[in-house]
């Protein structure tokens, strides 16, 4: 065994206590694209001949806030992901287009959706991988910090990089899962329907990312210009929701002898909500418009 694997190892009872947090936005995903529906089962009631969509965009209202980047102090015991100072990036930053103002990796979905009437679940498996001190969580070919899971369907998930890693899962599902080394996944379902926060129980408090835990596939991230389409939805009436994380801080913790920080705890996140009756084959646009004072509540 390395020696780095061996310091992992004697910090380990640290690492067990430190922060709850973590996941850094990567590459903005283009519109999902509408799939052809599998088979549908003989349970479900839902109708392709009747269903609508639901389009729209989440363009920012006034100034583009500036977002400062957190610094990490170096960790003298931390292990050698810890060992110097270093910059990263605030994980739940909103990224603006600054010609156009659209946000894009918005989450846009649907409540008040009946399961059995809606679409076949058609979104890939997700895969959360730990690279780079940052969360990627992979889902056909998107890399972000958020994945659209349905109710008991497992994850996997799996180390990158030569750093001791600890997934922390919290939220509507709850479990800590070591990841000692590298490339060697992991697998657990998740099993009760809400949002899922990933967060780092390795000292690593900045990485974040989050899970979308539903019995229905009427989940979008919005392209770089925020915009967004929920395809073959049903008749009815419904929430159309945006969900944002909030980069502000709420809190954080230290640790009492070092004096640095080892929990951040981010303000709660925003939603904005619509209502919206669809009728058959019907489209309805949307827009939402968040600002600098939503985040502020």
């Amino acid at each position: 065994m390395s020696i780095l694997r061996c310091n992992c190892r004697t910090t380990f009872g640290f690492c067990l206590l430190v922060a709850m947090v973590g996941g850094c936005g990567e590459d903005i995903p283009q519109p999902e694209r509408c799939r052809e529906p599998p088979q549908v089962s003989s349970l479900s009631r839902f109708d392709p001949a009747a269903a609508g969509f639901i389009h729209g965009q989440v363009v920012w209202q006034g100034d583009i806030p500036v977002i400062p980047p957190l610094l990490i102090r170096a960790n003298p015991i931390g292990g050698d992901a810890l060992a110097k100072r270093q910059v990263q990036p605030n994980p739940n930053g909103p990224v603006i287009d600054s010609r156009s103002g659209g946000v894009g990796n918005a989450v846009i979905f649907l409540r008040a959706v009946d399961a059995a009437q809606a679409k076949p679940w058609t979104l890939p498996p997700v895969r959360v991988e730990q690279r780079g001190l940052c969360f990627h969580v992979l889902q056909g070919d998107f890399d972000s910090p958020y994945g659209f899971v349905r109710r008991a369907d497992p994850i996997k998930m799996v180390s990158r990089d030569s750093y001791f890693h600890a997934l922390h899962v919290g939220g509507a599902n709850f479990f800590t899962l070591m990841f000692p080394d590298t490339d060697h996944p992991l697998s657990r379902p998740l099993k009760e329907n809400g949002m899922v926060e990933l967060t780092s129980a390795a000292g690593y408090y900045w990485m974040r990312a989050y899970l979308f835990v539903d019995d229905h596939p009427y989940y979008v991230r919005t392209d770089s210009e925020g915009r967004f389409s929920l395809e073959q939805v049903p008749p009815g009436r419904y929430e159309v929701v945006c969900w944002m994380p909030n980069w502000q801080e709420a809190r954080h913790e230290r640790d009492p002898e070092s004096g640095l920080v080892t929990r951040l705890f981010f303000q709660p996140p925003i939603t904005l909500v619509q209502k919206v009756e669809l009728g058959k084959q019907e489209s309805k646009e949307i827009r939402f418009t968040p600002s600098l004072k939503d985040f502020q509540r």
